[in-house]
């Protein structure tokens, strides 16, 4: 599974719409849904950039009773990711807020003990000459600055962020989280087969300095192009097929 091209995407126990978002289901997103954990269980939970909601939706069946807020700047990903929460189960205790994340004030809420993100990247590349893709790839909406100075604001003191990045980006992520006191906590390698590169990198991050970061890799599919048996045991609470 790299994007879906599909209009929708069917989990175990949700379905994904997506016609209408830029950027579709995607590998990157459920791996990062799967892997991601609170410390204990948690009340609160603000999906950052959420696009078609899917990552909302993971979290809220993997903690049911939290509290979920889910922000999305572009109007018809927004529109999409609300009509997902309303038509599945999970989707009870989810809001979806249209606004920058910048500017997000939540409404009930004070800071939140998980916060999970899947944000965009490609900084350096040419940019799309749709609007909404460039808002879900490029940096123009959201860089890393204005990120952590949100998470800074919004997590709490013994809260943990959770997000994606490729290797460069991460690296560049990370040092500017430790300038607001923030440390990687745990490290996943993301690669298509073992002979490939990394191309991803999920990581964990909170307020507390580990002794020695938690480091991991997880590699798709085998020699045989079939998917691995740690990745199939990662998904299976999510993927229909497996």
């Amino acid at each position: 599974m790299k994007r879906s091209p599909n209009t929708y995407f069917q989990f175990k126990q949700f379905r994904v719409e997506q016609e209408r978002c830029a950027m579709k289901v995607s590998t990157d997103a459920v791996v990062l849904g799967s892997l991601a954990v609170a410390k204990t269980i948690p009340d609160t939970i603000l999906d950052i950039g959420t696009g078609t909601g899917v990552l909302a939706l993971m979290m809220a069946q993997k903690y049911p009773v939290a509290s979920i807020d889910a922000v999305e700047i572009d109007k018809e990903a927004f529109e999409q990711a609300r009509q997902n929460v309303s038509f599945n189960k999970p989707g009870i205790n989810i809001k979806v807020h249209q606004q920058a994340f910048q500017e997000f004030e939540p409404n009930n809420i004070e800071q939140y003990d998980l916060i999970i993100t899947n944000p965009p990247y490609y900084s350096g590349q040419l940019q799309s000459s749709k609007q909404n893709i460039n808002l879900a790839r490029h940096e123009q909406g959201l860089n890393f600055t204005d990120l952590w100075t949100g998470i800074d604001r919004l997590l709490k003191t013994e809260g943990v962020l959770w997000l994606i990045l490729p290797p460069n980006e991460m690296e560049a992520f990370k040092s500017l989280g430790t300038e607001k006191g923030f440390y990687a906590n745990t490290q996943t390698l993301l690669q298509d087969r073992e002979s490939s590169k990394v191309h991803r990198v999920i990581a964990s991050f909170a307020r507390i300095k580990p002794d020695q970061p938690e480091k991991s890799a997880l590699v798709i599919k085998d020699a045989n192009n079939a998917y691995t048996p740690e990745y199939i045991a990662l998904l299976k609470d999510y993927m229909l097929h497996f």
